[in-house]
């Protein structure tokens, strides 16, 4: 009665192993394709195409709307012949919009402070830079829209229209006015704005600026990219490195008011260069303003960062420290 048949044992475990080896098929099958869908997901993921514009600045730039129009849009013009996806203006570059309505003045003074002597007796009620500032505001921001945003939907590009100041509500009867940088995407929407929280000096107590906040620094998305933005000062400063950790690209607006000398290059690699590294963001653009307004002087090398292999090498810079340039830069 115990007895089994000699070939019953055999004969049960054909079919168990032939069902082990189908399993094992599979989970290879899976983790290939797991893997081949990863691979590719990476692989396939676009780069980003930018045009950083080092951009010139003079009084005729700013001497009319149409002026500025002009100006930019073939500054814009040319950028699109490298097909980019974002186009970047420096800090600074629409804060003089605010100056256009004084054109006559400004080309007769010598420097700010005899141009601002001569604006007050034109418009009495204006007793600070500030009161100058957020008079025009409303001008800028009309202009910026005409300009930018009609420029970014005409050419299906993402743009950042460098910096102006601009007023914010901050109580019932309050406002201030911040050093505002925006980005309109490729439809003419405005979809981001970010206000300097590390403020300079001449910002501070010449021309009455408020900070902004840093918690209210986000990144945005192009192209799948996680972008962040910082806005020159703020750059200087090590505790965006936890706030913007992990992104791909960090772009850093500036508008450095000083001599680019040996010592003032040096400072700018303990900005942008000097953050990205530690912060695991793999490549940092830094765009400058250069030229004149009457009196004031902006200089700097704008440039591209990478973050590789535990250091960070800058792999395009411009040719000039004071001349308009524009930088066509592919991030991968």
């Amino acid at each position: 009665m115990g007895q089994r048949h000699p070939g019953s044992q055999g004969h049960l475990k054909k079919p168990l192993k032939g069902l082990l080896l189908k399993k094992h098929l599979f989970l290879l099958i899976l983790i290939s394709l797991c893997c081949s869908f990863l691979l590719y997901s990476e692989s396939s993921r676009p780069g980003l195409k930018v045009a950083a514009v080092q951009l010139h600045i003079d009084e005729d730039l700013y001497s009319s709307v149409e002026s500025f129009r002009r100006r930019i849009s073939e500054l814009i013009a040319e950028c699109r012949q490298f097909e980019p996806d974002l186009i970047i203006f420096p800090e600074y570059t629409s804060v003089f919009i605010a100056l256009i309505p004084y054109s006559r003045i400004i080309k007769k003074a010598a420097n700010i402070a005899e141009a601002w002597e001569m604006i007050k007796k034109q418009e009495p009620l204006l007793k600070s830079y500030s009161d100058l500032f957020l008079f025009n505001s409303g001008l800028v921001e009309r202009v910026i829209y005409s300009v930018f945003a009609d420029l970014a939907a005409e050419h299906g590009v993402n743009i950042i229209g460098g910096s102006y100041f601009a007023w914010k509500k901050t109580g019932e009867n309050d406002v201030t006015l911040r050093n505002r940088a925006f980005l309109f995407d490729d439809k003419g929407r405005l979809i981001y704005v970010q206000d300097k929280v590390f403020l300079t000096r001449f910002e501070r107590e010449i021309i009455g600026i408020s900070p902004g906040s840093m918690e209210n620094a986000l990144p945005f998305s192009i192209n799948q990219k996680r972008i962040v933005l910082s806005i020159c000062r703020d750059t200087f400063m090590s505790d965006w490195e936890e706030h913007f950790a992990g992104s791909d690209l960090w772009l850093d607006i500036k508008a450095n008011g000083t001599k680019y000398t040996p010592e003032e290059a040096a400072s700018f690699m303990r900005a942008l260069p000097a953050r990205i590294g530690p912060a695991g963001v793999g490549a940092g653009i830094t765009t400058v303003l250069t030229g004149e307004f009457l009196d004031l002087f902006w200089e700097g090398e704008s440039s591209l960062a990478i973050a590789e292999d535990g250091r960070v090498k800058l792999s395009e810079r411009a040719k000039s420290a004071s001349e308009e340039e524009i930088l066509f830069l592919t991030i991968d």
